[in-house]
């Protein structure tokens, strides 16, 4: 981690986009805004198409109040990843507090529908591989099929 004993905390490489990321995780976690935007702000300078980092950003600028800010970065994210549901949440969050409240109610929707269908999709996953393995146990009872 970059903290010091006193709880300070270090720069990280330079050209770290992970040290940066993973900075700006443990400051917005411990409250610091200003500091996690800051470290963010460094991390997509160094890697612009990190979906989960223009996530994260969007968070931290939700939590500093600049909702228009944290839009923007959310649909930044989803433009990166169109089935990124934190973005979609967060999206609602920032719409919601700019009284946006249909589009904010559609983002979130959107985001409880990305994990409707992970959850079908695992499903059907499951579903697939039992009546695969019935269709083997089948066969070895039959040898003649």
């Amino acid at each position: 981690m970059n903290q010091t004993a006193s709880g300070c905390f270090l720069s990280p490489n330079l050209s770290d986009a992970t040290a940066w990321f993973n900075q700006g995780e443990t400051l917005a976690n411990a409250g610091s805004y200003q500091e996690a935007l800051t470290s963010f702000d460094k991390a997509l300078e160094l890697q612009p198409n990190h979906s989960a980092g223009w996530t994260f950003k969007g968070v931290v600028l939700i939590h500093l109040e600049r909702y228009a800010d944290a839009l923007a970065s959310c649909d930044r994210a989803l433009s990166l990843r169109s089935d990124n549901r934190e973005a979609w949440l967060f999206r609602g969050v920032a719409l919601h507090h700019l009284h946006r409240y249909t589009d904010a109610y559609a983002s979130y929707d959107k985001a409880l529908n990305i994990r409707r269908q992970s959850l079908l999709q695992q499903a059907l996953k499951n579903l697939k591989q039992v009546w695969q393995s019935l269709q083997g146990s089948r066969s070895h009872l039959n040898p003649d099929r």
